[in-house]
């Protein structure tokens, strides 16, 4: 689970979780620092500033024991939330950063203008992209160069994974978004996990078309056809109201993709929307 934070953590905030992991599948003993430091690869030092800084967010206390050996626990008073440190983590990483400026860049900011805002160099901001793009494969790299549709994909598992909604601030807008997923969900079984991330999903694909992204036509192919069902019918029209400037066939496209990102759940409920 862990590797799925990596290409979007810097690379401290990737061993602050990878040390909160390892704190919590060990919560009911004290860990010497020997035994934590072998198995994250890292010395005492850096566990010493890693303990720092997770204590310095709020989120969680590491207490240290001095005996002869110096050993952590978890502190036993402090409920935790690993999404909430997983989210502090993508928040607080260059990385993230990057990757909402090149895929969610609402407001078209320039580069220079997250570096003005981040004090970076260029050469840092190069360095932290090459870095992301690197961790991403060069598979999935090529996909995402070629296709809207695994761009979107690819955008909301990462906002999913890491519960960023900050982009979603319309009231107007999130209220029809809700209406939509509603209605083209009202006939499937859906966990409140997969309307969760459903509702990011179409969040994601109104934000890409409001930045002047369509799908491409080499997208269309592997979409789902349209059953003309009671409730496609009422998505299409709810669907025009949020976006009037689509043409039927682009609209009608949409729908085909929002039913392709829901139509693996029937038989495999978790193994998408997770």
């Amino acid at each position: 689970m862990l590797n799925n934070y990596l290409p979007f953590t810097d690379s401290t905030k990737y061993q602050e979780l990878q040390l909160v992991s390892y704190c919590l599948q060990n919560s009911e003993e004290w860990s010497c620092f020997k035994d934590v430091t072998t198995s994250l690869a890292i010395t005492n030092y850096k566990l010493k500033q890693l303990i720092k800084n997770i204590n310095a967010t709020g989120l969680i206390t590491i207490d240290i024991q001095n005996r002869q050996k110096s050993f952590i626990k978890i502190s036993d008073t402090d409920p935790v939330d690993p999404q909430k440190i997983t989210t502090h983590a993508a928040l607080h990483s260059l990385k993230f950063k990057i990757f909402l400026h090149l895929f969610m860049n609402v407001a078209s900011r320039t580069q220079e203008d997250l570096q003005k805002k981040e004090g970076i160099s260029a050469a840092t901001y190069f360095r932290s992209k090459n870095a992301l793009f690197q961790s991403l494969g060069a598979e999935k790299v090529t996909m995402i160069s070629t296709s809207e549709a695994e761009v979107r994909l690819l955008i909301t598992n990462v906002l999913y994974m890491f519960k960023y909604d900050k982009l979603f601030n319309i009231a107007e807008v999130s209220g029809t978004i809700h209406t939509l997923t509603d209605i083209l969900t009202s006939h499937l079984n859906l966990t409140s996990k997969q309307q969760e991330k459903f509702f990011y999903f179409c969040w994601v694909n109104y934000l890409r078309y409001r930045m002047g992204m369509t799908l491409l036509a080499t997208d269309r192919k592997y979409f789902l056809a349209k059953d003309n069902l009671p409730e496609d019918l009422a998505f299409t029209e709810q669907l025009a109201t949020l976006l009037p400037e689509l043409s039927n066939s682009d609209l009608e496209i949409f729908q085909r993709f929002c039913l392709s990102f829901l139509n693996p759940q029937t038989t495999q409920p978790e193994k998408i929307l997770l």
